[in-house]
């Protein structure tokens, strides 16, 4: 499951190196992540629940095909599903916002699975995936560090592309790893990867219809 996450992402992780420590984060660096929080916390927890979340922090949803970029990046997850090793069920919405007056594209994933034939029920991934197609330089790391509360697990630069990872965060319960990644234009990774730009995302395993609400672990 976490190989379709990073597919649609658009990013491949590749050697662990260490980051140069950026200045300081930029105010769109804050809000780009600012605006990932608003609309990917609230509703993490079931997949009806997040696109309702993201309407409500003022997303548009728009048609799947509306981003001739984005929409390679979604047949790819759409491909991942058919993998007959792990068939999986796979729906997502589009949609589109400026941020710091910038044209940005959100997408809400729902991914279901049985990992054995006898799984009474199926295991059931919701992602949310905040992207800038035309951003240029990474995001700074430091604003996602503050969100999700805990520091960077590992960083990936090679090819023109870089990539940080952290770990679940204690704050929210049943998400997992967060991945904020940058694919420069022309770089061999763009070559790839239909993505160039900057994407945070992170996936949180379903709540089902009468489940409780786990309490935060920290």
């Amino acid at each position: 499951m976490g190989q379709r996450g990073a597919m649609i992402a658009g990013v491949a992780a590749l050697c662990v190196v260490s980051q140069p420590a950026l200045a300081a984060p930029t105010a769109y660096d804050t809000a780009f992540v600012a605006a990932f929080e608003e609309a990917c916390v609230p509703g993490r927890l079931t997949y009806a629940a997040s696109n309702e979340a993201v309407v409500a922090a003022g997303w548009s949803a728009l048609e799947r095909d509306s981003n001739a970029e984005l929409g390679a990046l979604l047949v790819m997850g759409e491909e991942a599903a058919r993998d007959p090793e792990y068939p999986a069920e796979y729906e997502y919405q589009v949609y589109g916002k400026e941020v710091a007056g910038l044209p940005h594209h959100l997408v809400v994933s729902r991914t279901s699975m049985k990992l054995e034939e006898t799984d009474e029920h199926p295991f059931v991934l919701v992602g949310c995936y905040l992207y800038n197609l035309e951003a240029t330089t990474p995001i700074d790391p430091e604003p996602v560090t503050a969100l999700i509360g805990k520091p960077i697990a590992g960083s990936q630069e090679d090819m023109g592309a870089t990539s940080h990872t952290w770990g679940p965060p204690c704050p929210m319960p049943r998400t997992m790893d967060t991945y904020l990644s940058y694919v420069s234009e022309g770089s061999a990774m763009s070559m790839q990867v239909p993505f160039t730009g900057v994407a945070l995302n992170f996936s949180t395993s379903e709540l089902r219809a009468g489940e409780p609400v786990p309490d935060p672990y920290c």
